[in-house]
């Protein structure tokens, strides 16, 4: 059961995030350095780390977040580049990259786990009613601009509506929960999958402020697992996996097609699972009905309330 908690008053209105007294973001070299330091904590000691850097509220969390915010659209955009350029040949080179800059925002900065379409319509029916939801273009695909899926589809919530609507307001605009399922439902008809996002997570934090609508050719977190996950790239582990009904498979090879991640292959002529990341697009898609979503790792946990 997903339980999200409800925004406070000061973070539900457009502008809130915008007066909470923090730090300006004036400065992109000081919220550089503050990430950085936060990096360098995090590495040091995660679970020591105090809630001035984690808390669903905390004004140094929500100075980052508007700072990732603001030039999130530029860094997917570096990205895109770095996992489709030459440096991605070299063993080496990608092991700095990852150590670098991937560990950090995948680990800790910006934490993904993906949902079944099931997961996905509960945990939008259980967001507070007294909380903005918004929607907008996906970040990523107005960064590379090498996709063909739909744009508007990314749908912020909770502490990142106030945050993108203020920042960009003829971007995002504002829609009830009914709105939010039939994205969501379109969306998951044409084989993406919804990730459920958090914002620096440590000791469990929750801190969604996303939904982000994904495909394999035009999502940066999707395209970042299959290039890093040797290196150790991870979304949370899945609440429900893939299971192979064999009696009813007849290894036409759909799942292996429509998996974004990369875990599905065929053999002995039946189809199986390799590490399932819990998105269920194989079992939406298989024609026969022989993949059934059970449950995974975190299948009994209760996901934390925010600030926790």
């Amino acid at each position: 059961m997903f339980l999200p908690e409800r925004a406070s008053a000061a973070d539900r209105g457009r502008g809130s995030a915008e007066r909470s007294g923090g730090p300006t973001e004036s400065s992109p070299a000081a919220a550089c350095l503050l990430l950085a330091a936060a990096a360098a904590s995090s590495l040091a000691s995660p679970q020591h780390l105090s809630d001035a850097f984690i808390g669903e509220r905390s004004r140094v969390r929500l100075f980052m977040l508007r700072w990732y915010a603001r030039y999130e659209v530029q860094l997917l955009k570096l990205t895109y580049r770095l996992i489709h350029g030459p440096l991605m040949y070299s063993r080496l080179t990608r092991r700095l990259i990852w150590l670098t800059m991937g560990r950090f925002m995948e680990q800790r900065a910006i934490v993904g786990e993906n949902l079944t379409l099931d997961d996905a319509r509960d945990f939008i029916m259980s967001l507070p009613d007294d909380s903005d939801i918004a929607v907008g273009p996906c970040r990523c695909r107005v960064g590379h601009r090498a996709c063909d899926h739909p744009v508007e589809t990314d749908i912020v919530i909770l502490t990142g509506a106030p945050v993108w609507l203020r920042l960009f307001p003829r971007d995002y605009r504002v829609i009830d929960k009914r709105e939010a399922l039939d994205i969501v439902e379109r969306c998951a008809d044409m084989g993406m999958v919804q990730s459920l996002f958090r914002h620096m997570y440590f000791r469990g934090s929750a801190n969604y402020f996303v939904i982000c609508n994904c495909c394999r050719c035009g999502c940066l977190p999707v395209m970042g697992y299959r290039v890093f996950k040797g290196d150790g790239y991870r979304f949370l582990p899945p609440r429900k996996t893939a299971r192979v009904r064999e009696e009813l498979c007849r290894g036409c090879g759909t799942c292996v097609d429509v998996c974004p991640f990369g875990e599905r292959r065929l053999s002995g002529g039946r189809a199986a699972v390799d590490d399932c990341q819990g998105c269920g697009v194989c079992s939406r898609f298989c024609p026969y009905g022989a993949v059934d979503m059970v449950p995974g790792p975190r299948f009994s946990e209760t996901i934390p309330k925010a600030g926790s």
